[in-house]
Order: C-alpha cells, then structure tokens, then sequence
C-alpha cells in the first residue's frame, strides 16, 4: 500500500477477491492487508479462513519476523475479473483522448486489453458496446501522428520500465543533423497532446526534456542507473508552466470580467491563486517558470490578458505583441 492513500472501501466479495489477486501476486502479512483494505487484522483472519475454507491451497510462511499468507503464484482459481458498462465506458474515454498515439505501442496494448475485457462480457453489454464507444467525442488540436516513432517509443518503455539507460540520436529545430545523447530515462511527459521524454543528459550533466518527435533513434543499452534524489514529475508541474523547466518566479497577470469566469472555472499552474478586483477583472497569480510558454499562452488571450509582473515576461510579451503588429504595418 502507497503510504498517504486512503484505503478504498470495498464490498465483503470484492474484498475477498481482490485479497485472492494479492496473495498470488505476493507474500502478505495480516498487518498489510489490514492496511491495503481498510479493515481491521481481525477481519483480515476471517477472509482468510472463508479463502481456505473455499478450497484455495492457503500456503502460511514463517520465515519472516511476521507471519506470511500466500496462494500458489499462477495459481488458476482466481475468481474472474468483471468490468461494468461505467468502467468500460471510461477505459473508452481514456482511449477517445490517445488518438494521437494510433500505431504506437500503448494503443496497440490498450486495444489489446480492451479486447481481453470485451470477450469476457455479457452479451446484454457488448450489444450496447457500439453506443458506450460513441459517448465521447474529443476535440483534440493541434494533433501530433506518433505512428512513425513506434519502434522508438518501444524502446523508450522498455528503457523506463527496466531502468536501463539510452542513446538517443536527437535532432534540435534549428540542427542540420541528430546529435547522439547519453540518457538516463526518468518520465514519459504528456504536454498539450505531445509526448516528451526527460531524463538525466549525460552530454548535458543536467535534466533534460526532450520531444519525442525529434528523436531519430533509440539504442537501449544494458547499462543500469539511479533516478536522482529528488526528482519527481510532481516538482516538474510545480516549478513549470509547461515543459521548460526554469526557475520559478512570482507571476501575476489581470484579465478582463468578460473572461474571468473561464480562469475561475480551470486550474492553470498548482500554485495559482485568483483574486477579483471591484470592477470584475481577475488577477491570476503562480510560482512558475518558463516564461516564453507563458507569453505564448498569455498572447492568445489577445486584449484580454495583461502582464503585470515579471519584469522579464512584461518585456517579452511586448517585443511579441510589437512584431506582430509590424506584420500588419507592412505594405503588401
């Protein structure tokens, strides 16, 4: 059990067999089961007792400070897994919002799965199969085709999964050619429907991201590393605005009344706060870096937006907003 998870409460059946799929899967203690599942260790002996008492070969260890409970790994007389029309509806809206990653491995295994639990249902619920797919409809834009990277986004899940470390041949927007990086991969990124890697660079001696649509090749070496103290994808989205990992800075930025209902309605950065000014404007303040994301992001709003502070991100929304202007300015 995660530690800072709230148990999740479960029927007395489900409990059970959910303790079944635990007990082959690993050695448990009653302690540890009490904690996974909410209850108390008393309850926990009784579910055992009903688990041996049905006839699955309940194996006690000794060889712990603890006593163990296991059941045979492999073992077949699990109780099936059931999927409801609601679970499955929402598997299928997990998949409406990866369109952009058809032809790569994790639609491949999702489609996979889906069709593992489509062969198990009632026939009362694969009828209704073609309406549950045809509740959600995603407007996904821009949308980035990982189709082609497939062979390295294979080896970038393998990388992660058995922490083994990668040389990526990794071309940057303005290069004439892939340049050969050294990377320990941490964390595959999903930023505005585009997938980045990030990892320690040993060309860089630093963290990097890096966007996966750029990188030409992978080559998984056999050579195993340490993710480093500290990092995590949380402190990434904390420090971040979005992908490029800066500093963070206070950054408060006012927006009309006639748009001030949609910064309410939606969590911009971890850190904002928002606070209303007599006349119905909002003022949405964070702790964030990446400031040309920001200016970006802040210029989209057009006249309904206005910085207010960094200094920095003042001056460079200005710069943007006046070469833009000169666009128009020029004769034809």
């Amino acid at each position: 059990m995660r530690i800072g998870r709230r148990p999740k409460k479960y029927s007395q059946v489900e409990r059970i067999e959910r303790m079944m799929r635990a007990l082959a899967s690993r050695l448990c203690t009653v302690n540890g089961l009490a904690q996974e599942f909410g209850v108390t260790t008393r309850q926990v002996r009784r579910d055992l007792d009903r688990i041996e008492e049905a006839g699955h070969p309940l194996i006690p260890g000794n060889d712990s400070a603890e006593k163990t409970w296991q059941l045979p790994l492999g073992y077949k007389g699990l109780p099936p897994i059931t999927v409801s029309q609601y679970e499955l509806m929402s598997l299928y809206l997990a998949k409406s919002h990866l369109t952009y990653l058809a032809g790569t491995p994790f639609t491949d295994d999702l489609d996979g799965l889906i069709k593992k639990i489509e062969a198990s249902l009632p026939d009362k619920t694969v009828n209704h199969l073609e309406r549950i797919v045809q509740v959600f409809a995603p407007r996904l834009r821009p949308v980035r085709s990982y189709a082609k990277q497939k062979d390295i986004l294979d080896g970038i899940r393998k990388a992660l999964l058995l922490q083994k470390r990668l040389v990526l041949h990794y071309q940057k927007p303005a290069a004439n050619k892939p340049i050969a990086y050294s990377v320990d991969p941490y964390a595959l990124l999903l930023y505005q429907n585009g997938l980045y890697l990030s990892g320690y660079s040993h060309r860089s001696k630093s963290l990097r991201m890096f966007a996966v649509e750029r990188i030409h090749k992978v080559t998984l070496t056999d050579d195993r590393f340490a993710i480093q103290a500290g990092f995590s994808t949380e402190a990434i989205g904390q420090r971040s605005f979005g992908v490029i990992d800066e500093a963070p800075q206070e950054v408060r930025i006012r927006f009309s009344k006639d748009v001030a209902y949609l910064l309410k309605e939606r969590q911009w950065h971890p850190t904002q706060t928002i606070s209303e000014l007599k006349n119905g404007d909002v003022i949405l303040t964070m702790q964030a870096g990446g400031l040309d994301e920001m200016s970006t992001w802040v210029l989209g709003w057009g006249p309904q937006a206005k910085v207010l502070s960094p200094p920095a991100l003042v001056k460079l929304a200005a710069a943007e907003l006046t070469a833009a202007a000169r666009q128009y300015q020029r004769p034809r």
